[in-house]
């Protein structure tokens, strides 16, 4: 919308008052001021649609000048009136469902009488063209008060149409100057404004003009608000209390009866601002925060108060870091188990059922290690290989919360290592304290080749092939882990550890050694960690066995990178720390191949 300040200069004295301070405190305190332009002399203010939508009463310029005589403490010049015409019937009809108020004005005029420079120069300024006095005092008089009208003309003979429509029927139109107005919800005494100010516009510009008659139909008329709210809530909201001689001032400059009576602040608002704007207590806090100034309002430092983030119990971050990082799949199974997998698995099962759902299943489970094997037997029908795990209750000598991890697939030897790095996942991501993956655990269900004990509490092997029969698995192999969570105590905090990007380039070589199988991943791991200050990392890429290796060894294949410290390397301190790297795990009996 676009609003001329030789217009508003009409109805409110702006002396001394900048283009950029004009537009500052209408952003500040009414609406949102895009920018302006400089026009013939003129300013002409580009005003946000969207920032007055809630405002009727501001979309044209006398309401613009009330709120700038209110952030001013300006008078505010009155809108002009006229002599009004005897009433008459048959101007016009008035439909229910579309209208509120319909007020139309006969009136005669000279045709040939040209609209005044002035007024033609206004509509152009905020982009109305001129067509002919009658059409462009109608467009004036919506500039001016923001209330819409229609004219209908034969020869020298109009009849001026002042609707106040139905906003949800207003929307339906086409979309123009006068139906962006109609839509908002104007009052019914608007009306009376437009016919006032084009009356005594007609009578100036043709001073032949007469009005011999005046049709006005009101259906619903606009009632004005009544609105009650305590000053104490007042000052709960603002944050500190306004004199009531301020209260008054204010509310009484927006065109509102106040009284104050004791803690009580009763308000009346103006027909202009009963259309659904102020409505609410809260509103009445808003009209007075804005024109006392927000930044007038106090602004305390907040008080931020950092709160620890509660630790979530182990048996969820541990289903987090095996759903979420190891990209296992959780289960869930019943509390009972079978009792020929429990015999397989060589597990007592103390506690007993007095009402089993089956005869075989009378007994709670010990371990959560066959009810898992049930489940991979369900799950091979359909998928090679997968992984799964349950966190939940076993049954033993005490009530334990237990977490067990399943891995199927072809090669026992993958399972077996993607096993082991579940476990130290969960040992790194749930900041397991004093875990340790060494001994053998003897244990009925676990194969002897490939078992190893979790202390505190739990273990991790290869399922032997006389269990899997047992629990109907035919083919392929079975990695299983269990760890008593009760047994497992984590760290109080989490270590962070800084480690700076390097700003300069990465390099890395692969070596495959052979190594005698006594020879552990972890020691060759090591050892070419720290043959050379510029080795940043060491990474398993894969074993290798086969007949023509000797007897008792593999292959090992390790990728090597190298972090640089002050410059890019070159081949030669590449083949340097690589030559390094070979001589530290050839004494650690690992030579290349």
């Amino acid at each position: 919308m676009k609003i001329s300040r030789d217009w508003l200069a009409d109805y409110v004295p702006l002396p001394g008052h900048s283009p950029d301070q004009l537009a500052h405190d209408l952003t500040l305190k009414t609406v949102e001021v895009e920018g302006y332009d400089l026009v013939d002399g003129d300013v002409v203010f580009e005003i946000d649609n969207k920032s007055l939508t809630h405002r009727p009463d501001l979309w044209g310029h006398y309401g613009i000048a009330r709120e700038l005589s209110v952030l001013y403490g300006l008078p505010l010049a009155a809108l002009p009136r006229a002599a009004r015409p005897p009433a008459v019937r048959g101007l016009v009809q008035a439909d229910p469902a579309w209208h509120r108020r319909i007020l139309a004005l006969q009136c005669t005029v000279d045709s040939s009488v040209p609209t005044p420079a002035l007024l033609r120069d206004r509509l152009r300024r905020v982009g109305q063209p001129s067509r002919n006095l009658c059409a462009d005092l109608s467009a004036y008089v919506m500039f001016a008060v923001g209330q819409p009208s229609e004219v209908r003309v034969s020869g020298d003979a109009l009849v001026l149409e002042i609707p106040t429509m139905v906003p949800s029927r207003a929307r339906r139109r086409a979309r123009t100057e006068a139906s962006v107005r109609q839509e908002k919800g104007l009052d019914t005494q608007r009306a009376d404004q437009a016919a006032d100010l084009f009356l005594h516009l007609l009578s100036e510009i043709d001073p032949s003009a007469t009005a011999p008659g005046e049709e006005d139909i009101v259906l619903a008329a606009t009632q004005r608000a009544e609105i009650e709210v305590s000053l104490a809530e007042i000052e709960r909201r603002l944050g500190i209390r306004l004199p009531g001689s301020e209260i008054l001032r204010i509310l009484r400059a927006l065109g509102c009866t106040v009284e104050i009576t004791g803690e009580l602040l009763h308000v009346v608002a103006p027909s202009w601002r009963s259309t659904g704007d102020l409505s609410l207590p809260v509103d009445i806090v808003e009209e007075l925060a804005r024109i006392h100034g927000f930044d007038a309002l106090p602004a305390p430092r907040p008080v931020v108060e950092l709160v620890p983030r509660p630790r979530l119990p182990l048996s969820r971050q541990i289903r987090e870091a095996l759903a979420a990082r190891g990209g296992a799949t959780e289960v869930l199974t019943y509390p009972w188990s079978a009792d020929h997998l429990l015999t397989a698995c060589g597990l007592d099962a103390p506690v007993r059922l007095d009402h089993p759902p089956a005869p075989d299943r009378a007994r709670l489970r010990p371990s959560l290690l066959p009810n898992l094997l049930e489940a991979a037997a369900a799950n091979l029908r359909y998928y090679d290989e997968f992984s799964i795990f349950e966190v939940g209750t076993v049954f033993a000598a005490a009530e334990r919360t237990s977490a067990g991890i399943l891995l199927a697939g072809p090669d026992g030897v993958e399972l077996f290592r993607r096993a082991k790095g579940l476990v130290e996942l969960i040992r790194r991501h749930c900041h397991l304290a004093a875990v340790d993956l060494s001994g053998t655990p003897d244990l009925t269900w676990a194969d002897p080749s490939a078992r190893l004990a979790i202390r505190p509490a739990g273990a991790m092997a290869l399922v032997r092939p006389s269990v899997l029969r047992a629990a109907g698995i035919d083919r392929g192999a079975v990695a299983c882990v269990e760890l008593d969570l009760d047994a497992l105590r984590t760290h109080p905090s989490r270590e962070n550890r800084y480690v700076p990007v390097g700003d300069l380039p990465e390099s890395d070589f692969d070596l495959s050694v052979l190594a005698a199988d006594a020879v552990p991943w972890s020691l060759v791991a090591d050892t070419a960690t720290q043959a050379h200050a510029l080795v940043q990392q060491v990474a398993y890429v894969g074993e290798y066995r086969d007949a023509k290796l000797p007897a008792g060894h593999r292959s090992l294949t390790l990728r090597v990178t190298l972090r640089p410290r002050t410059a890019t390397l070159t081949a030669s301190e590449i083949a340097a720390a690589r030559s390094e790297v070979l001589a530290a795990l050839e004494r650690a009996g690992a030579r290349l191949r």
